[in-house]
């Protein structure tokens, strides 16, 4: 069997959607059934997904808003120099873009500065806001940061330097001295919706500033949304959704630009900006400066636009090779620490690139389920820095702060937090951290779980359905792309495909459905043909020549019952490790046990394991039989690796033996050297059969062996050939061969299975 990755938590709705409203909307089952699951039941909620409803709450309610418009104002009426000052992700360099623009529409004399990750950090920075100074500027407005510079604000305000915050991070306990913070969770103002990003509070702010902002800000605000993952719901929702329909009718050069270097001329999506445009213009600030970024999408002529995407591409190019590099030693140590028991993950090395350690940190949790951080160590600095990624179980905010003596500096939330470290103190926080870990396992259940929306049968998977579910989009954070059970699917065929083999193309159930299942290639060899399998995951439609197909992107995997998988074939390899402690070897009982993870043939194998490997030809069914019945198995592995077969030689029949002994009585001495291939004619067998035959005599002591010459024993005692231990191993390998070698693997599978029930 293989064990599903996560707990598969099924939702259960409690509330129905009525059948005047379903008849109202036209609801397909298929979306009514995706409605419930996420408690979407009420008439009004259900119009606002279909409808174009303007969600657009009003501008003025924002946080010091009228304050913030009154101060831009009369900057540009008294030609006063503005800095816009940003961040170096998707979100910042959106945020950066939109108000920029929208101030040199109103003519204003303004610059923008965006911080460098590395040598600045998060944030304002009061290195930049004294240069700021110095260079004349009287107005700083910081967008998606700002709402944590306290001491940077209050030094530069003393300068008399104005700053308007516009951001949307958590606020702490207190609120920086600044002209103006414009937050939508701001605690003395009651803005409807709290969950803008730092380029959706950037478009409230132009809309304030302009009665009618051009519309390829909101395309902007839409980017800044999907790419900085904060709800989509109410109004991120209106923002995505004319966004995109925006990007799609008038698509600006910036984007048109981005989409070109990465070969995509399809319709732009929610998906188009998750996994292409956002991933573009982050990897610019993860690797250098972010304000070739803001360049880009600040440039209004399509040459200049490719100009600049091009290298932004290359950037992201390289971040890819470096995010690939990272993980791969990252997994390295990782697998390491999980074999000695660590609950939680503390991987460090020097010479990481700390711009990617949070991507690296986001496949590790992926892979192992366990809270991990990430860290660079740079000698030089006497520091580690990196990043720490989370599971629901646990506070990343929670359990840093416990150990927040022996950090020198770290910000984040529940899932996510950055940090920097002594290297000295590495191995005590790791240490401390499992202790922490280990004391929370004894009230809470590490296992990882994930919602299912619901489960579907095999003919609801259909192009119709899958339209229909789309009228939903877009999806993202807290509306998610409903994720779909299907269970007993029978496999039809496996194959890996991509690069290095690294994903897993099945072919599923009557209907042929096609199904992937991305960085499981490895699962190839562990599914076979007729089994069946319960899978979790998303419906796509796959587009090729002009035909429609469904296709089901997997998330999750899992068989319950018995695999029994043919590895006898010297084709076939297996792909994981002999020192796998979640791996049993059952071997030849004269050879030596590599670990104690190893067993003999007739050995019983004592506790569980995930996997029990067949290695070697056993001697005798009856070793065999009794490993089955005293072994608690759910995946097996055949490979039964051997020197030669004998199957094919067969064993001679008694009266071969009766000719054999005559000739060599007639005889009365034989010099095998000379005779031996005389013998062989005689008797029509091969040297190997006269062999075995010989050393049946001779233990039965009808003959003598004296250095190569065969004698007869005068006076031998009557017994049968059969009586010969050497004969009765034949006839057991022979046996063990008919059935573990040359039957039917059915016929293979179905006695094994009845050995262990």
């Amino acid at each position: 069997m293989i064990k599903s990755k996560y707990n598969w938590d099924i939702t259960q709705p409690d509330t129905f959607i009525s059948e005047s409203s379903s008849d109202q909307f036209k609801l397909s089952p298929i979306v009514k059934k995706v409605l419930e699951s996420k408690n979407i039941v009420d008439n009004q909620e259900i119009q606002n997904l279909f409808k174009d409803t303007n969600i657009s709450h009003d501008y003025m309610l924002l946080s010091d808003m009228q304050k913030a418009i009154d101060r831009i104002k009369l900057a540009i009426d008294h030609n006063e120099r503005i800095l816009v000052y940003g961040d170096y992700d998707a979100d910042g360099v959106t945020s950066t873009t939109i108000l920029v623009s929208t101030l040199r529409l109103l003519g204003a004399q303004v610059g923008w500065y965006i911080p460098n990750r590395f040598t600045e950090g998060y944030g304002p920075n009061e290195l930049a806001f004294k240069n700021a100074y110095d260079e004349g500027i009287s107005l700083i407005i910081t967008v998606d940061n700002g709402i944590q510079g306290h001491h940077e604000i209050s030094t530069i305000q003393e300068l008399g330097v104005d700053v308007i915050v516009t951001d949307h991070h958590e606020i702490g306990e207190t609120l920086p001295d600044a002209f103006a913070i414009v937050h939508p969770m701001h605690p003395n103002f009651e803005y409807p919706f709290k969950y803008l990003c730092g380029a959706g509070v950037a478009y409230k702010l132009a809309q304030g500033l302009i009665k009618h902002p051009p519309q390829h800000f909101i395309a902007l605000a839409a980017i800044g949304t999907i790419a900085d993952l904060v709800s989509l719901t109410d109004e991120n929702r209106y923002i995505v959704k004319q966004g995109l329909k925006i990007l799609n009718s008038h698509t600006p050069s910036s984007i048109k630009a981005i989409l070109n270097q990465a070969g995509f001329n399809d319709e732009i999506t929610e998906e188009t900006i998750g996994f292409i445009i956002g991933p573009r213009l982050n990897a610019v600030g993860r690797l250098e400066d972010a304000s070739l970024a803001a360049e880009l999408l600040l440039s209004d002529e399509f040459e200049e636009a490719e100009f600049l995407a091009e290298q932004v591409e290359h950037f992201n190019q390289e971040r890819k090779d470096i995010v690939s590099k990272i993980t791969d030693e990252a997994l390295i140590l990782a697998e390491e620490q999980i074999k000695q028991g660590h609950l939680f993950l503390l991987l460090a090395k020097e010479g990481w690139h700390e711009g990617v350690l949070g991507i690296v940190a986001s496949k590790i949790v992926e892979t192992y389920a366990l809270p991990t951080l990430i860290l660079n160590i740079d000698k030089n600095q006497n520091h580690a820095k990196g990043s720490a990624r989370s599971i629901e179980q646990v506070s990343m905010f929670d359990i840093l702060n416990d150990h927040q003596q022996l950090i020198d500096k770290f910000g984040g939330h529940h899932m996510a937090a950055g940090m920097t470290m002594p290297i000295d103190n590495i191995e005590r926080l790791h240490k401390e951290l499992n202790v922490w870990m280990k004391e929370l396992t004894v009230t809470t259940s590490l296992e990882p779980s994930i919602k299912v929306d619901a489960q579907l049968e095999e003919t609801e998977i259909n192009i119709k359905n899958i339209k229909d579910i789309f009228q939903l989009r877009p999806f993202g954070t807290d509306f998610n792309s409903p994720l779909f059970m299907v269970r007993d699917l029978i496999v039809k065929s496996t194959k890996e495909i991509g690069q290095d083999n690294k994903h897993l193309k099945l072919t599923l159930g009557h209907s042929g459905l096609t199904a992937l299942f991305w960085n499981h290639g490895h699962l190839a060899s562990e599914l076979e043909a007729g089994q069946p399998i319960h899978i979790i995951g998303t419906l796509q439609i796959n587009e090729w020549n002009g035909n429609q197909t469904p296709q089901f992107i997997i998330k999750d995997i899992a068989i319950d019952q018995l695999q029994i998988l043919d590895y006898r074939s010297k084709r076939k390899n297996i792909q994981f490790k002999e020192t796998e402690s979640n791996v049993a070897y059952v071997i030849h009982p004269k050879l030596k046990k590599s670990n104690s993870h190893y067993y003999h043939y007739g050995e019983a194998i004592d506790r569980p394991y995930d996997k029990i490997v067949f290695r070697d030809l056993p001697n005798t069914m009856v070793e065999i039989e009794q490993t089955l019945e005293h072994s608690q198995i759910s995946q097996l592995y055949l490979v039964l690796q051997h020197d030669k077969s004998i199957y094919f030689e067969g064993i001679p029949s008694k009266s071969l033996f009766k000719k054999c002994y005559k000739a060599l009585i007639n005889k009365k001495e034989t010099d095998l050297i000379k005779e031996g291939m005389l013998l062989c004619e005689y008797l029509n067998i091969k040297p190997e059969i006269l062999t075995f035959m010989l050393k049946v005599f001779k233990e039965l002591e009808f003959i003598y062996d004296e250095k190569g010459l065969i004698k007869i024993n005068p006076t031998p005692n009557k017994q049968d050939i059969e009586n010969s231990r050497i004969y009765q191993m034949r006839q057991a390998r022979m046996e063990v061969e008919e059935r573990l070698l040359y039957d039917d693997f059915l016929n293979i599978k179905e006695w094994i299975i009845s050995k262990l029930t």
